[in-house]
């Protein structure tokens, strides 16, 4: 599995007049990565996978492979990451969340850790995970706005222990309406471009 790591293909050719950035992150990051890019384009190369980084310990598993696709990880000025829906959801309607409360917390540490390791002049910034849809919709695999505030106050506690920085996109979205959801925790494309936009004004003060 290391090997297969070590040689994946450089896609992602660090500039050196712009600042690099790199998006980490599940459905919710692959909605507005695209609008992030945009709104920085004068500013940062922003690079992302297209892969859906889904919970935690994949995201653990997959970083090296990550960090190898850039021509120079050394470059890179800011990782944001998120990881949380999956981690929080009940799967197939379960008892329990996919990750503990434990398990959570130990993950963002070891996730932080590692980005230190192969991004080491990066600042490195968590984003809190989204609120489910107002209208109670709940999905197959059920989760509760209720758990993601415990979640991401985990999160926000292990991210200041680490003196790693947070976005916190709980707190900008907390009040959109029904009207912006398109599923039970995904926005319609139009939410969607304005959390990028909102994203890229939060990334820009991890730049100075």
């Amino acid at each position: 599995m290391l090997a297969e790591e070590g040689r994946a293909s450089k896609q992602f050719v660090c500039s050196h007049t712009k600042k690099n950035i790199f998006l980490i992150g599940d459905s919710i990051r692959i909605g507005y990565c695209g609008a992030t890019k945009e709104a920085l384009s004068d500013l940062a190369e922003v690079f992302y996978v297209a892969d859906n980084c889904r919970n935690t310990q994949y995201v653990i598993t997959r970083l090296l492979g990550w960090s190898n696709m850039f021509s120079d990880p050394g470059l890179v000025d800011v990782v944001q990451f998120n990881c949380g829906h999956w981690d929080i959801a009940h799967w197939c309607h379960g008892e329990y969340p996919l990750t503990s409360e434990g398990e959570y917390a130990r993950n963002i540490r070891i996730i932080i850790d590692m980005l230190r390791k192969l991004f080491p002049r990066a600042k490195i910034v968590f984003a809190t995970t989204t609120p489910m849809n107002p209208s109670g919709e709940v999905g197959v695999n059920y989760r509760t706005t209720a758990e993601i505030i415990r979640y991401n106050e985990i999160a926000k506690t292990v991210a200041e222990e680490q003196q790693a920085a947070v976005s916190d996109l709980f707190a900008v979205t907390a009040d959109w309406d029904a009207t912006c959801y398109r599923d039970y925790c995904h926005l319609v494309e139009e939410s969607a471009v304005t959390l990028g936009r909102i994203v890229a004004e939060k990334l820009k003060a991890f730049l100075l």
